[in-house]
């Protein structure tokens, strides 16, 4: 029976030495992460500014087509909306008989002058006329002819008069009717040229500054559609009254419906540095760091971030190119932590 007892209080110091030795393995187990990485390079990223707005017709895109004489318009042969190329007929406008006989006295008064100037010319040869009278007569036949010239480059020489588009545009407005009487100078339709669509946007006071005419810009079409690339041509200096933006004209490279709302990304300057997925860069604005992977370990790299587009931050520190950067699961990371790598991506 002694025996026994002694056997069975070996048997528990064994067991109970076990149990310590196992507890003690266990506190000694190192507790290791997932995580995903992509290699580390260096780039740059644009600095942009953000602005919205939308396309339509620059202060300087269009015409008013006038004739300077009274008439009507006998025919068009445009409608409102209607594209037109540099040449084409767009009506057909009737001077007034007014206008005619305007031109007609004009044509007369030209002609009497001719005779009046050979006259003087005659005359002063045979010594019956002074040079003033001359140089009067000379006088009188120049005034004759610029009054002809000016009509004719006003209204041409016919009584009908074929007015063609004086370049590539759309026809904005028709701003007389068929038939009507109109008065010297009236509008007769108005055009726009077909360069002439801008994209007009409003930014902040603060980007002023930083905004210049020659910068590239991306536009893109709110509704839907591929983006086109742009240069900025005017930059306000005063706030518009009803948005209390800046507006900013940006002319697109290629074709933008007029009316329709754009997004424009201007290019103010570019960021240069580290080119970080945004879920690798931890921490707040007063602590941001990222983790790389050095034998099997989590290493803290703290980091300045300079700028951020899209899913990409661009930052300064000192990170080492020949370690690979922690992307997912970098959020469970302590400095120093071992980690298990479970895929690499590819470079951000």
């Amino acid at each position: 029976m002694k025996h026994a007892s002694q056997w069975l209080a070996a048997a528990l110091t064994t067991f109970a030495l076990a149990a310590c030795s196992h507890d003690e393995a266990a506190d000694h187990v190192e507790v290791s992460a997932a995580v995903t990485t992509v290699p580390v390079r260096q780039g740059s990223v644009a600095d942009t500014v953000t602005a919205y707005g939308s396309a339509g017709a620059a202060t300087d895109a269009a015409d008013v087509v006038s004739v300077q004489a009274a008439g009507r318009v006998t025919r068009w042969q445009v409608t409102a909306g209607a594209a037109v190329v540099h040449g084409q007929p767009l009506l057909t406008f009737t001077l007034a008989p007014s206008a005619v006989a305007a031109y007609q006295q004009a044509v007369t008064a030209r002609t009497l002058a001719q005779a009046q100037y050979a006259h003087a010319q005659q005359l002063f040869s045979q010594q019956l006329a002074t040079r003033d009278q001359l140089d009067q007569a000379d006088k009188a036949l120049r005034d004759a002819q610029s009054n002809l010239d000016a009509l004719v480059q006003q209204r041409g020489r016919d009584a009908s008069m074929h007015i063609t588009a004086p370049f590539d545009g759309t026809v904005i407005t028709i701003d007389a009717a068929q038939g009507d009487n109109l008065q010297a100078g009236a509008a007769l339709l108005t055009l726009q040229r077909a360069d002439g669509l801008v994209v007009t946007t409003g930014v902040e006071r603060e980007a002023m500054a930083r905004v210049k005419p020659g910068a590239k810009a991306s536009l893109t079409p709110i509704d839907g559609g591929a983006s086109i690339q742009g240069t900025v041509r005017r930059v306000a200096r005063a706030l518009d009254p009803h948005t209390h933006l800046l507006n900013v004209e940006i002319v697109p490279d290629g074709a933008l419906v007029d009316g329709e709302g754009v997004r424009a990304d201007i290019v103010v300057g570019q960021w240069q540095g580290w080119l970080l997925p945004r879920d690798a860069v931890q921490g707040d604005a007063s602590d941001r760091h990222v983790f790389q992977v050095a034998n099997s370990k989590a290493i803290s790299v703290p980091v300045k971030v300079l700028g951020e587009a899209n899913n990409v931050a661009v930052a300064s520190g000192a990170l080492d190119a020949s370690r690979a950067l922690v992307t997912e699961g970098a959020t469970q990371l302590d400095d120093g932590m071992a980690v298990r790598v479970a895929a690499e991506r590819a470079k951000p």
